[in-house]
């Protein structure tokens, strides 16, 4: 049997270190910052959905504005409410104060 020769291991050189760690900080930093646009997402989502939910209570109000029968007493509440008439008979307080 023949002895066989051992070859010596060979070391990495130095650029191939400086590669790697180059590379491995690069994937670090790039990890957190992919975690920081995710909170920031999260954030986004939340507000949104508080977005939607005060717009669907929006709507149903409008829905159940919609809903309500066109009498007098709702052409009255209107008229009151959105183009500021009154009726002969009320009484109208005005006040100068700002607060």
């Amino acid at each position: 049997m023949a002895k066989e020769k051992k070859q010596p291991k060979k070391k990495a050189s130095f650029f191939t270190k400086v590669a790697f760690f180059v590379f491995f900080g690069f994937c670090a930093i790039t990890i957190f910052q992919l975690y920081g646009q995710i909170s920031d997402y999260r954030e986004e989502i939340t507000s949104t959905e508080e977005q939607i939910a005060y717009y669907q209570a929006q709507i149903e109000a409008l829905n159940k504005e919609l809903a309500t029968p066109i009498d007098y007493s709702y052409i009255r509440k209107i008229a009151k409410s959105k183009l500021n008439f009154s009726m002969p008979d009320d009484i109208i307080f005005y006040n100068d104060l700002s607060n």
